[in-house]
C-alpha cells in the first residue's frame, strides 16, 4: 500500500499534534461574553494565552486545550515544568467558528515551543479517559463532532 493513500485515509490535518498557538481568553468559546478577562495585562492587543493542539481533522479544524500556570495536571517536560492544564478541550472560537490556524484570532508558535508527543498522549488520556464523568463525556462528544463521527 502506498504511503500517500494511507495518509489520505487519516483524519488529521497538516498541523501536528503538540503544536502551540497564541490567543486571548475572550477568543475561545469558554471566554465568550466575558469582558476584561485580564484587565491588568499591559497590552490589550497581546495574545497572551497559549493553547496546545491535541488533535485535528483533515479539514484543519483543531481540538485544543488551554495551557496555564494553574491547573490540576502538570506537564513536567514542557516549559521547565511550569505549564499546567485542566482536562477540558476547546473546538470553537467565541463566534462559533472552528479553531483553525488561518483564523486571525489564533497565531501559530514556532515548532521549538511544541508539546512533546509523550505529553500529548498524557493530555489525551486525561481528557478522554481519566476526567470527571461529565467532562469526559462532553470532551468525547466534541471530539467526535470534529472528526465527523456519529
Amino acid at each position: 500500500m502506498k504511503n500517500s493513500n494511507k495518509q489520505n485515509r487519516k483524519n488529521i490535518s497538516s498541523v501536528p499534534n503538540g503544536r502551540t498557538l497564541q490567543t486571548r481568553d475572550e477568543f475561545l468559546a469558554s471566554g465568550k461574553g466575558k469582558s476584561n478577562i485580564k484587565p491588568n495585562h499591559p497590552n490589550p492587543k497581546d495574545y497572551y494565552r497559549r493553547i496546545g493542539v491535541v488533535d485535528s481533522n483533515k479539514n484543519g479544524d483543531l481540538i485544543v486545550i488551554k495551557l496555564d500556570t494553574k491547573g490540576k495536571h502538570n506537564l513536567p517536560e514542557y516549559m521547565s515544568g511550569k505549564s499546567k492544564y485542566k482536562p477540558i478541550i476547546e473546538i470553537e472560537d467565541c463566534d462559533g467558528n472552528r479553531i483553525r490556524i488561518d483564523n486571525p484570532k489564533f497565531k501559530q508558535n514556532s515548532p521549538k515551543k511544541d508539546i512533546s508527543k509523550k505529553d500529548v498522549s498524557k493530555i489525551k488520556k486525561d481528557c478522554f479517559k481519566k476526567a470527571a464523568p461529565k467532562t469526559k463525556i462532553a470532551n468525547r462528544i466534541m471530539a467526535r463532532k470534529i472528526k465527523g463521527r456519529k
